[in-house]
């Protein structure tokens, strides 16, 4: 299979509004590209907390506001028009720089009018924590509820006073609609969605298609949803840490994509072709969940 492009199989796990561009990418090498979305983003079942640093940054207590992701963007804007403003507004009243982890996150802040102060040539919290500067005062550092602390803690080690706030969290797919942070919409043709079903449908049929894991709760919800396996695949990580998280299933990726354009995860599909593909067998019946 590795050496026909036509039968070459992709599912990005990822909803098809948010996997345009990559399937135009993969779409243009031959493969052919589904969209399995497993995880989603939920507000904070008590946003209170995070509502108040807000206010605070419009005040102007923190002299950074660092973004690590598109849904913190739009968890953020959901917030600060909840309380009648928006995030522009706080960031411009407060006069805090802006930093994003890659350059996806920062077409987002600059959308919604936010001056995008550093976006590090390497999206990650590493080539962010290269990137920034020594000094004091204070960070604030929106993110997931299951966020690794290495950026917190990194900038801390910088002189800076951080305070992390929730403002959102990762939940599997579907998200309550009542508390849904809407995802990021590429414009263009989006991918054939697939369901868990589907993917063993295609493990049936003898293809073993390459899986684009975007983060390690895609990695843990993959395990959960098709834990009845078996099911061959060539697994390719978006980051370091998503490949960290795919190693603890036994799952070494095929390929990193360290670059998370269309472009770098297409190159990484292509190294993972060329490697063994790994299988989700079932999980052993131990009387424990998996």
């Amino acid at each position: 299979m590795a050496d026909d492009r036509a039968s070459r199989v992709v599912i990005v796990l990822r909803h098809p509004s948010r996997s345009v561009r990559i399937a135009a990418e993969l779409t243009s090498m031959g493969m052919t590209v589904y969209a399995l979305p497993l995880t989603d983003a939920e507000l904070p079942v008590d946003v209170g907390a995070a509502s108040r640093e807000l206010l605070a940054l419009g005040r102007g207590e923190y002299r950074w506001l660092v973004v690590t992701s598109g849904n913190a963007v739009n968890a953020l804007e959901l917030l600060t028009r909840s309380g009648g403003g928006t995030l522009a507004g706080a960031v411009a009243t407060g006069g805090a720089r802006v930093a994003a982890v890659g350059s996806a996150t920062a077409r987002l802040l600059t959308d919604a009018g936010i001056t995008v102060d550093l976006v590090p040539e390497d999206a990650s919290s590493l080539g962010l924590l290269r990137a920034f500067e020594r000094g004091n005062g204070g960070v604030l550092l929106p993110q997931a509820d299951l966020a690794p602390d290495d950026l917190r803690a990194g900038l801390t080690g910088l002189g800076w006073s951080v305070r992390r706030i929730e403002v959102y969290r990762t939940v599997p797919y579907p998200a309550d609609p009542a508390r849904r942070v809407p995802g990021v919409v590429e414009q263009g043709t989006p991918p054939p969605l697939l369901a868990p079903d589907g993917v063993v449908a295609l493990a049936s049929s003898g293809v073993q298609p390459a899986v684009v894991f975007t983060a390690p709760s895609a990695v843990l919800q993959f395990r959960e949803r098709l834990a009845d396996g078996p099911l061959a695949f060539h697994p390719v990580a978006i980051g370091r840490t998503t490949a960290a998280a795919l190693r603890t299933q036994g799952w070494g990726p095929g390929a990193t994509a360290t670059d998370p354009t269309p472009q770098g995860i297409a190159a990484a599909v292509e190294e993972a072709f060329r490697s063994d593909g790994k299988t989700l067998a079932p999980a052993p019946d131990n009387g424990e969940k998996s």
